[in-house]
């Protein structure tokens, strides 16, 4: 039985089309192996036989479920603490500088709306409420909200468990090791302290669906449109885009390759645009 190794042709682009659908992400060819292996471990966890009959149970609702554990299952999540740590040095200085400075002029309110979109262990989104902790003063009186989505119920509850092993902190300083996390006797494992897990709110979403709620004044999408292609990155874009407010910034990473799909927004650097005040 478990013998099984690998996708056939048909079974990869029947399993790649349903994915898609789900969620928009475009699994590439050079993806088979990768995809093969993450299914076969469902396989073996629900003792079923072959592919196409996992497939069969699990597009007609025959697993209850089994689509979220699909899901958390082929999606990736790889992300550490500060990383590309240019951009929450931006935030931390030039962003609040120009937040606080329009708060005093009256053209905008004490309050702070974040939105780290496709979150996983929700490094980013507490990397950000560090930041907040540190700016604690000037920002006395003030509402934060800081949200973390993700399409993974998987990522999301590892992000509210916040414990994380060394090498997601190797770009976290001593001083904010010390003032944020508690290791464990191992030395190995290290849990982030209430005060930040207290200040992030974590849920699911969907990046093709619009987010409901109030409208942020900083959406993170850095290094997630990789894995769309066009027409879901064109989606997605949209549906971010429409969740800012006005003067808001989207952050995007490197390798997101949406940078011809931010008409209407103002470059602010390489990776960060800025929706116009109304």
């Amino acid at each position: 039985m478990w013998e099984l190794t690998r996708l056939s042709p048909d079974e990869f682009s029947r399993f790649r089309d349903f994915i898609y659908a789900e969620t928009g992400i475009c699994m590439q060819d050079g993806k088979v192996t990768l995809l093969s292996n993450r299914i076969r471990r469902r396989l073996k966890k629900l003792g079923i036989e072959s592919f196409d009959d996992y497939y069969t149970r699990l597009t007609t609702g025959m697993l209850p479920n089994e689509l979220e554990h699909f899901i958390d299952a082929v999606t990736t999540n790889e992300t550490h603490f500060f990383r590309h740590a240019s951009h929450f040095d931006w935030f931390q200085g030039p962003f609040l500088d120009d937040l606080i400075a329009r708060a005093r002029a009256g053209r905008h309110d004490r309050s702070l709306h974040v939105w780290s979109a496709a979150c996983s262990s929700g490094d980013e989104l507490y990397t950000l409420a560090m930041c907040l902790t540190e700016a604690a003063v000037r920002l006395s009186g003030w509402r934060l909200s800081l949200l973390g989505t993700d399409i993974s119920e998987t990522a999301l509850a590892a992000a509210r468990a916040a414990q994380y092993p060394r090498r997601s902190l190797e770009h976290v300083s001593s001083e904010r090791l010390r003032k944020h996390f508690k290791v464990d006797a191992s030395g190995e494992q290290w849990e982030l302290r209430s005060h930040l897990r207290q200040m992030c709110e974590f849920r699911r979403h969907n990046l093709l669906q619009p987010l409901p709620g109030p409208r942020q004044d900083v959406v993170l999408v850095r290094n997630v449109m990789i894995y769309f292609d066009r027409e879901s990155k064109k989606t997605a874009v949209r549906n971010l885009i429409k969740a800012l407010a006005p003067g808001g910034f989207l952050v995007v990473g490197p390798a997101d390759g949406i940078f011809d799909m931010l008409d209407g927004l103002e470059k602010q650097s390489t990776f960060i645009y800025r929706k116009p005040d109304v």
